[in-house]
């Protein structure tokens, strides 16, 4: 048992040093370099104990399922605190613990994705979100951050009330709180045709997990947070946050996909979710002109609009290899693709602090002409969102539509790609801004403001190593699929 609990062990003893580190020196080269070295243990100790698994009745399931993504989300915090590092140095207080809540949330992550109870579940998504309202409001010298973080955290309390309520009505219909116990227990007494208590419960949950993900009518606080945090903490909210609740959405449904014979429960629902944030993300991403963070919030709700067609395919179908495949590769697009642009947005920021206007459209304007090479990171990585060929974002969002051809869901096929002409629309405006002439506001900032070139050396070429990356699994998929049909 406790060759299995080693990756908890192991990051929970990361987190006690550094935080005794911290109190007797401060040096954030120091924490950055631990708190790499602690993920990279975490990941071979994961891979150490992968042909391992718990109990059935026990608080967590390992599996080859959760094994892979949490290996892939640790890899997206490492890039986080390295492109954070800069940032933090500019910071005059506090840098040290932006790494702590960064090992909380992903201490939070694995709990979640791992989980195989309610009360586990419960316990890492708040450890999830906790360090999260702390991370918006880290720069608390910005009211921005301040009003961000008093928008998230009181929604996420509510979001947190429903699913304590949801929880406490299955435990009262059930007398038990484990999934593999619930699971066998409906499938042997058949009990979801006729008890609602049960059901009122998982739509409580499940409502409290779309908050999270921002899926419409959920979404009103995330446009506001988004550009409100520091962009960091944006790179961090859009990817490592909202694909930990995805992917263990995923896999909960999985669980309790045949909560009726007739399979409709929730899947009629998720079809309307998933066209409405469609749309709704669209559209808001057509109607904002100026800010970069604010166009990648309403972005992101329609690309959690498009992942909803895997849980509805979960939903219909029993066989969820295919499903589990394309999850695999839309997961990995969406987070390399934000990264990049968010961190790209980050690295101006943190090498021209004095600037504050590096998360508007017309501060790129003529970038081309100043540095190529990060002209030519962002054109592909905005391509590879909006799903233009040679692209792995191409690639996902054809799967994608596969898989709703597959389920015979026409009119949903229909949204996905009108949506995605769409919002091919606003990121080909950030595109064509990008190569424009330099208007005489931003003329020669770049040349003159940026003084570190070293640490700009080494971000820029961890770009452009994620852009080729793209780009060779845009043109060769097979490298990922069959990596993914391996693991799942």
């Amino acid at each position: 048992m406790t060759k299995l609990l080693m990756p908890l062990i192991i990051i929970i003893t990361l987190l006690i040093f550094l935080l005794i580190k911290i109190s007797f020196k401060r040096k954030n080269l120091i924490s950055l370099i631990i708190t790499i070295f602690g993920f990279i243990l975490i990941i071979i100790s994961i891979l150490y104990t992968k042909n391992n698994n718990f109990p059935i009745n026990y608080l967590f399931l390992n599996d080859t399922y959760s094994i892979f993504y949490i290996i892939i989300l640790i890899c997206n915090n490492i890039i986080t605190c390295l492109i954070s590092y800069k940032w933090l140095s500019t910071l005059k207080y506090n840098k040290d613990e932006f790494y702590v809540l960064i090992i909380i949330s992903t201490l939070g992550s694995i709990v979640l994705i791992n989980s195989n109870n309610f009360i586990s579940m419960f316990l890492g998504i708040e450890l999830i979100s906790i360090p999260i309202i702390g991370l918006i409001s880290y720069n608390i010298k910005s009211k921005y951050s301040l009003e961000a973080s008093i928008k998230y955290a009181i929604l996420s309390i509510i979001a947190s009330s429903f699913m304590i309520l949801g929880i406490s009505f299955i435990y009262l219909d059930n007398g038990s709180l484990n999934f593999t116990f619930l699971l066998n227990h409906f499938l042997i007494y058949n009990k979801f045709l006729i008890n609602y208590l049960t059901i009122i419960g998982f739509c409580l949950i499940i409502s409290s997990l779309l908050f999270k993900l921002s899926i419409v009518p959920f979404h009103f606080w995330t446009s506001d947070v988004y550009q409100g945090a520091p962009t960091i903490v944006t790179l961090f909210l859009t990817t490592f946050n909202k694909s930990s609740i995805f992917i263990f959405l995923v896999k909960f449904l999985i669980y309790f996909s045949q909560i009726n014979n007739s399979k409709n429960f929730l899947y009629k629902i998720l079809i309307l979710l998933s066209i409405l944030s469609i749309i709704f993300g669209n559209f808001m991403g057509i109607k904002t002109k100026n800010n970069i963070k604010r166009l990648l919030a309403y972005s992101s709700i329609a690309h959690i609009g498009y992942m909803l067609t895997i849980l509805i395919y979960n939903q219909k179908y029993t066989k969820h290899i295919f499903s589990l495949e394309i999850m695999g590769i839309y997961i990995i697009s969406y987070i390399i693709n934000n990264l990049v642009i968010l961190g790209i947005i980050s690295l101006f920021t943190n090498l021209n602090y004095q600037e504050k206007n590096t998360d508007k459209l017309y501060y790129y304007r003529g970038l081309f002409w100043y540095d190529p090479i990060i002209t030519f990171i962002l054109t592909i990585m905005l391509f590879s969102l909006a799903g233009i060929p040679l692209t792995i974002g191409f690639i996902s969002k054809f799967y994608l539509i596969a898989l709703s051809i597959k389920s015979k869901i026409w009119y949903l096929t229909t949204f996905i790609i009108l949506g995605s002409s769409i919002g091919l629309y606003y990121y080909l405006r950030f595109i064509i801004i990008l190569y424009l002439i330099p208007s005489k506001i931003n003329k020669n900032w770049y040349i003159v403001k940026i003084q570190n070139k070293k640490y700009y050396f080494f971000i820029k070429n961890l770009f452009l190593l994620l852009t080729i990356t793209t780009i060779i699994l845009g043109i060769y998929p097979e490298l990922i699929i069959k990596c993914i049909k391996n693991l799942i």
